[in-house]
């Protein structure tokens, strides 16, 4: 039997192998960047990183699969390609899909546990954790659909066992779900935070600043958009690798957008660090899962004092003691490096400032000093 001798890179196969290695070397650069600031920076690494960080990671898988594909014929006409040509490109390829599924869940899963370490209102935080269920289940499903929609499996790719092909599901149907809910989500997210910080007592002008910088996601969902709208390509087995590659690309880009989006709010310490500025030591305190239940809440504390009560990826093993330790700290030498710090409440669901004005009189007799602390 001959072996089986790659097509070679062709057609729109250069675009979507730039394209997609292009955004894998930012997507590394922008999440070292933030697992750097959140570490050594910020003390402390969360469980969003670490989501972030599988996210990069399949959409490498992604990258050198989709690459092992357009070598074998992906991008290319049908009618350019043998038949073992095309066989093994579309394995590849459908093994590609399989992997950028549970990429795209995970980065929307990352979003919102990102926002989970700032919202405590019940209501805002089963949302959160119905964002994170529904789409991890769809995600999943349309993995394993890639390979479970036909049978005898290998049918799926070879046009050889065509006459025996069963197929019981429509990948197109499934993708279509997946990939529009995926949409939905991305608006649904990016306008999410303009409603949890409706009621937090802060300037109006730092409400804003956060709101727009976690909106960024809004151009992910325009690009799981077009990228749904492409999807009846699916359809079309025909010429099926050539058909693809627009929705390859968009699918690469939608990922790569919601990485975007979710690293550069953590960045700013970094930023002001590079210029020179002294960063600020407060940080995330996140209270154990009891806290969730009990109505708890976020504060701002030193590294060092994160250091001594933490444990685990940087989050408190109690939630006691958090809020005296802060009351006495003037909030005036506290500096907002990162947007994130805004969103930091105190137990009562505010953002707190205590206020300490003294004044001196002369009775006549001796000079008096009066100190009155006021809660604003």
């Amino acid at each position: 039997m001959a072996a089986h001798v790659m097509a070679g890179i062709g057609g729109k196969g250069g675009t979507v192998v730039g394209v997609i290695w292009f955004e894998n070397v930012l997507t590394y650069v922008l999440v070292g960047a933030r697992v750097y600031t959140r570490r050594y920076i910020r003390g402390s690494v969360g469980w969003d990183d670490l989501c972030l960080v599988i996210t990069a990671l399949l959409m490498t898988v992604f990258a050198i699969l989709t690459t092992i594909s357009c070598a074998h014929g992906m991008g290319q006409h049908v009618e350019d390609l043998e038949t073992y040509q095309f066989s093994d490109a579309l394995l590849y390829l459908l093994c590609a899909q399989s992997v950028v599924s549970m990429a795209i869940g995970m980065g929307k899963v990352t979003v919102a546990v990102f926002l989970l370490r700032i919202v405590t209102a019940s209501w805002h935080r089963w949302f959160l954790w119905f964002c994170i269920a529904s789409m991890m289940i769809l995600s999943i499903f349309l993995s394993i659909a890639v390979f479970a929609q036909c049978t005898p499996v290998e049918s799926i790719w070879n046009p050889l066992l065509i006459d025996q092909k069963v197929c019981y599901l429509s990948l197109t149907v499934v993708a279509f779900i997946d990939c529009a809910y995926a949409a939905a989500m991305d608006f649904a997210l990016a306008a999410f935070p303009w409603i949890a910080l409706r009621g937090l007592k802060m300037k109006r002008k730092e409400r804003i600043s956060i709101c727009v910088s976690l909106s960024l996601g809004v151009f992910a969902g325009v690009c799981g958009v077009i990228r749904t709208s492409g999807l009846e390509v699916l359809s079309n087995s025909r010429d099926y690798l050539y058909a693809t590659s627009d929705s390859v690309i968009w699918t690469a880009s939608e990922v790569t957008t919601t990485i975007v989006c979710v690293t550069l709010p953590a960045l700013r310490p970094l930023y002001n660090k590079v210029r020179g500025q002294e960063s600020s030591s407060a940080g995330y305190q996140q209270h154990d899962d009891s806290a969730y239940n009990t109505g708890g809440s976020f504060h701002m504390s030193s590294y060092a004092n994160k250091r001594k009560d933490t444990g685990g990826l940087g989050y408190p093993k109690s939630n006691s003691n958090f809020a005296s330790a802060e009351a006495s700290r003037d909030p005036t030498t506290i500096k907002n490096d990162s947007d994130e710090t805004i969103l930091l409440q105190a137990e009562g669901k505010n953002i707190m400032r205590v206020q300490e004005v003294s004044v001196s009189y002369d009775n006549g007799n001796s000079l008096n000093n009066v100190s009155i602390k006021q809660d604003v």
